[in-house]
């Protein structure tokens, strides 16, 4: 759906970016999805000033349409009851549903974007699914895998995702949300799938801070 066809609604289409609220989640690797969220609201000048269905929201103006900005705080695992209300509140389709997750299946430095899917094993898509199905856009940001699982590794993948980033991961995902918020807006534009052509393929543990694709 372009702008244009869409210029009938208040509210045209929802990004939400998952994660934990509470200080001590700021800076783990489960948070990628607020990192981005908050990443669009400082491009956009979108302030988090509305609580609707568990979230904090905020309005994003983008030729002149208003689009909705969330970040659920119901906690990852039950990100779903905050989505689906949001989608049911402003009459919004699945389809016109943005959701930025991490994914321990991406090394850092990779992104992709994807117009449906599964919720390869992340509890917060999961969540979605289950309350509205899976045709709804979603963005994973690479958060990699602990390098050495063969003990116990359901609990050092929970470790690594709840742990707190490294200097170098944070020099890393600087380069990714830089990107972020252009992404979003091409989404919003109706440009999803020539977004996901231009940045599915990058690796920004190879990208100078000074190139663009």
């Amino acid at each position: 759906m372009t702008l244009e066809e869409s210029s009938g609604n208040n509210q045209v289409m929802i990004i939400a970016g998952l994660g934990n609220p509470g200080n001590e989640y700021a800076d783990t690797r489960h948070n990628a999805g607020f990192w981005a969220a908050d990443a669009i609201a400082a491009k956009f000048r979108v302030h988090f000033n509305q609580k609707q269905h568990q979230a904090i929201t905020g309005d994003l103006l983008l030729h002149g349409q208003t689009h909705l900005l969330a970040k659920p705080q119901t906690y990852m695992n039950l990100s779903g009851e905050s989505v689906s209300g949001l989608l049911i509140t402003h009459n919004i389709e699945p389809t016109e549903l943005l959701v930025i997750v991490d994914d321990i299946n991406l090394p850092a430095g990779r992104i992709r974007m994807r117009s449906s899917g599964s919720d390869g094993g992340h509890n917060g898509l999961k969540s979605v699914i289950n309350h509205i199905g899976h045709n709804f856009w979603r963005l994973r940001i690479g958060v990699g895998q602990p390098c050495n699982e063969r003990d116990d590794p359901h609990g050092k993948l929970i470790s690594h995702v709840l742990g707190s980033i490294s200097e170098r991961e944070k020099e890393i995902f600087s380069l990714v949300l830089q990107e972020i918020p252009d992404m979003a807006a091409m989404w919003l534009l109706g440009m999803g799938n020539k977004a996901m052509t231009r940045y599915n393929g990058i690796d920004f543990t190879a990208k100078p801070d000074n190139d663009s694709p």
